[in-house]
């Protein structure tokens, strides 16, 4: 599987792991070990999917001579880690205790991590992951000759 089919495949993983959350919380009655698991199942996948993008984006656009893409790396690298934080501040305020007070805040707040992420992965998709295959296409075995990927 080409690298950035592994990321692809990983963001729509995020996504249906953070839908199992909400899903797991928007129970009647909701379950907290169904919770509990579907946030440790979405963590694990989310610490994976940031050390592959680092791996994969950040290599591709910091081995280019371009300058646009270094800044790119930097900005992208900077928003990730803002995003990872996000998400770090959201287990530690939405404690399982916290959950079991309020399901129907955690939810919400829920909620708004799957906006933030799914943002992220348009943007990513759109404007960063294109860059990155040509990047990748450009240094593969029997490639032609490196010419710098656009910035959009």
């Amino acid at each position: 599987m080409h690298d950035l089919d592994i990321l692809h495949q990983e963001h729509r993983e995020l996504l249906r792991l953070t839908e199992a959350v909400m899903e797991a919380a928007g129970e009647i009655t909701p379950s907290f070990e169904k919770i509990a698991a579907a946030r440790h199942a979405l963590g694990q996948a989310g610490s994976r999917h940031v050390m592959s993008k680092l791996a994969i984006v950040t290599r591709a656009l910091q081995d280019s001579a371009d300058p646009r893409h270094h800044a790119l790396s930097r900005r992208f690298t900077d928003e990730l880690m803002a995003l990872r934080q996000s998400a770090s501040e959201h287990y530690g305020t939405w404690t399982m205790a916290r959950v079991k007070e309020d399901p129907r805040e955690f939810r919400m707040a829920v909620r708004s991590q799957y906006r933030a992420l799914k943002a992220r992965i348009l943007w990513e998709e759109k404007e960063v992951l294109p860059i990155v295959g040509t990047l990748l296409a450009a240094s593969a075995p029997g490639a032609a000759p490196r010419h710098a990927a656009g910035i959009r």
